[in-house]
């Protein structure tokens, strides 16, 4: 059963793994990404976070959609983490349901023009409609890196 889901660019590290994973005692961390998927040391670095009980999938979006549709998962207590908000749509859009969506972080380059939402979280006009695409379907989308930390939720401007 998946138990969080969380957009972060930067996929898994310290917040995830140490906060994140025992706040809700997951045994599994799904990563759905097509760039991290197809990127063998990437995958390789993100799989080694693996341990003590905690498994990492490193899937690509399609495969994550199917697998996560199945019965595979039903016993574990899942975090699905992806890189961009477009992989959330496309996974809530492909059957993957989820009530809430956990916006970790979300950077763009310079050159984008984006609104902040916290320190570690800057949407673009494109990012804004896939979230109240995402808000529309009835999914709560809160901000919030640890989950010690408040939890704002997300409002257009």
């Amino acid at each position: 059963m998946i138990n969080f889901v969380r957009v972060d660019d930067r996929l898994l590290h310290g917040q995830i793994i140490c906060a994140w994973v025992p706040f809700y005692n997951a045994n599994l961390m799904v990563v759905a990404s097509d760039d991290a998927a197809s990127d063998t040391l990437l995958k390789g670095i993100l799989m080694s976070c693996a341990r003590n009980g905690l498994g990492v999938e490193v899937l690509d979006v399609g495969e994550a959609t199917t697998e996560l549709m199945g019965d595979l998962h039903n016993d574990d207590r899942v975090i699905l983490v992806v890189g961009k908000l477009a992989d959330a749509l496309k996974l809530f859009e492909g059957g993957v349901t989820f009530k809430s969506l956990n916006l970790g972080n979300i950077h763009h380059s310079s050159d984008v023009c984006g609104r902040a939402l916290s320190d570690s979280v800057t949407v673009d006009a494109e990012d804004e409609s896939m979230l109240e695409r995402l808000v529309s379907m009835g999914v709560d989308v809160e901000i919030r890196d640890v989950p010690t930390t408040e939890a704002v939720a997300y409002s257009r401007a």
